[in-house]
């Protein structure tokens, strides 16, 4: 799972290289409004839950896509998965759960630091979780999640046009009839489409 999320990191960058060398070569006196923003990045979760899908960590690769309506407000997809590992009772438990997000966030511009871009974001989307018990089989579920974080890009390079993404995100899903809680620290690259 981890190797075709890898290949699909690796192709959503190979089709926005070009897109990105054209529209900011043709672009380079507009300003960020009405861009994108391409990038993925890797999450350490602490998961709070009872601990029935055998796991108290997740470790998740992810890639986000972002429109950006104005220079404060900006849409983004969110796409994130985990494959991990764990024991119940003497029982190896496997479990996956995969993420799809939409997030609005809300972009700040400090005037002193203009390579510097925190931002606040809240989202809503879909868990799918399933747990394959070795012995027993596997079962799956999905519910409704949600999450709110905060973070910052740090904007570096001639052209400004690459960031190093952090972000720190609670979320919320439900699935198999328990409410978990996901602390997730997540760092990635970040490139802008479109004005500089």
């Amino acid at each position: 799972m981890k190797r075709i999320l890898c290949f699909a990191l690796f192709v959503a960058v190979a089709l926005g290289a070009p897109a990105f060398a054209a529209s900011n070569s043709s672009n380079k006196s507009s300003s960020s409004s009405n861009t994108g923003e391409i990038g993925f990045g890797v999450g350490q979760s602490d998961v709070s839950s009872n601990n029935t899908i055998g796991t108290d960590s997740a470790q998740f690769l992810g890639v986000r896509g972002g429109y950006n309506i104005n220079q404060q407000w900006q849409v983004e997809g969110q796409y994130s998965s985990s494959s991990e590992s764990g024991d119940i009772s003497g029982t190896s438990v496997d479990s996956t759960m995969k993420l799809i997000m939409v997030n609005g966030v809300m972009n700040f511009h400090p005037h002193k630091n203009k390579d510097l871009v925190p931002y606040v974001m809240a989202g809503i989307g879909r868990a799918d979780v399933s747990v394959d018990t070795s012995g027993v089989g596997s079962v799956s579920d999905n519910g409704t999640a949600y999450q709110v974080g905060g973070g910052t890009r740090v904007f570096f390079g001639k052209t400004k046009i690459m960031a190093f993404r952090a972000d720190l995100s609670l979320l919320k899903e439900s699935t198999f009839s328990n409410n978990n809680t996901l602390t997730t620290l997540t760092a990635g690259i970040t490139w802008k489409l479109g004005g500089r």
